[in-house]
C-alpha cells in the first residue's frame, strides 16, 4: 500500500516535489490480522526483522500484556502507533512473559528495511516516526499515572477518557469508546482487582457517567470528570 495514502498525518512536514516524491515511493507492506491471540508476530512479518523499522496500526485495537510472576498488566495499542513486537526477548533478571492479543481486527503497514532506507531522504518523515514512537511512550506514562489514582472508579473513568482522546466518537448521547474487552481486562489495563473493577462499574453505571452498550462498546457522558485526586 502507499502509505501516504492510509496514514496521511505521516507526511504533514513534506511539501511539494518532496511529498510527490514520498507518496510515489513510500509503498509498504501490508498485513491484516484477525481477532485472537497474536502468538508469532515475526512469522507474520516476514522479511529481515532487524533491519524493520516498525509496525504502523492502521486500524484495529491490540492488547500487549506483561507478566511478572502472576500479575497481568497491559496496554492498549491502536491505530497511529508504532511497535516492534518481535523485540520481546531482552535479557532480565526477573523473568516476564510477553504476548499480544488482537482485540478488533487490525491492519497494519510494515515499515520494512525499504522504507527505512527511504525515509532517509526525507528528515521530516524520519523526525516524523520518532514522534509517534515517542508519543506512544508518553501515553504509557500516563497509564502509569492512572494507575496510581486512589479510587477504582476514578482510575476507570480517567482511563477511558484517556481512550476516547485517541480513539472515541463524539455522538449526541456522548463519547463512545470502542473497547470490547472484559472486566478482567480493564483490571489488568487500570491495575486493580477484577471484583473491585465489577464494583466500579456498576456505580458509574448507576450514575450515568459510563455504560456498556449492546455492540461491547463503551459509552461516556458527554462531558469529561473533573480533576480526580490522588492517593
Amino acid at each position: 500500500m502507499r502509505l501516504a495514502d492510509v496514514d496521511p498525518s505521516l507526511f504533514a512536514g513534506l511539501e511539494g516535489r518532496e511529498l510527490d516524491d514520498a507518496r510515489a515511493r513510500a509503498v509498504v507492506p501490508a498485513v491484516t490480522l484477525p481477532r485472537g491471540p497474536w502468538e508469532n508476530p515475526s512469522y507474520l512479518l516476514a522479511g529481515n526483522l532487524d533491519s524493520c523499522l516498525a509496525v504502523l496500526i492502521l486500524d484495529g485495537l491490540l492488547l500487549h500484556t506483561v507478566v511478572v510472576g502472576t500479575d497481568p498488566r497491559s496496554e492498549l495499542v491502536g491505530p497511529g502507533d508504532l511497535v516492534r513486537p518481535w523485540q520481546e526477548d531482552e535479557v532480565a533478571s526477573v523473568p516476564f512473559e510477553a504476548r499480544w492479543e488482537v482485540i478488533l481486527p487490525a491492519r497494519l503497514a510494515v515499515l520494512d528495511e525499504r522504507f527505512a532506507a527511504l525515509a532517509g531522504r526525507w528528515p521530516k518523515l524520519t523526525l516524523a516516526v520518532v514522534c509517534r514512537l515517542v508519543r506512544r511512550s508518553r501515553w504509557l506514562t500516563l497509564q502509569l499515572a492512572i494507575a496510581d489514582l486512589r479510587r477504582v472508579d476514578e482510575r476507570l473513568m480517567v482511563f477511558f477518557w484517556h481512550v476516547a482522546d485517541r480513539w472515541g466518537r463524539v455522538g449526541p448521547d456522548g463519547v463512545t469508546v470502542p473497547l470490547p474487552v472484559t472486566h478482567e481486562v480493564l483490571a489488568q489495563l487500570v491495575c486493580a482487582q477484577r471484583p473491585t473493577v465489577t464494583t466500579a462499574l456498576r456505580r458509574l453505571a448507576d450514575e450515568g457517567r459510563l455504560r456498556r452498550k449492546r455492540d461491547r462498546t463503551w459509552l461516556l457522558a458527554p462531558e469529561p470528570p473533573p480533576a480526580p485526586g490522588r492517593g
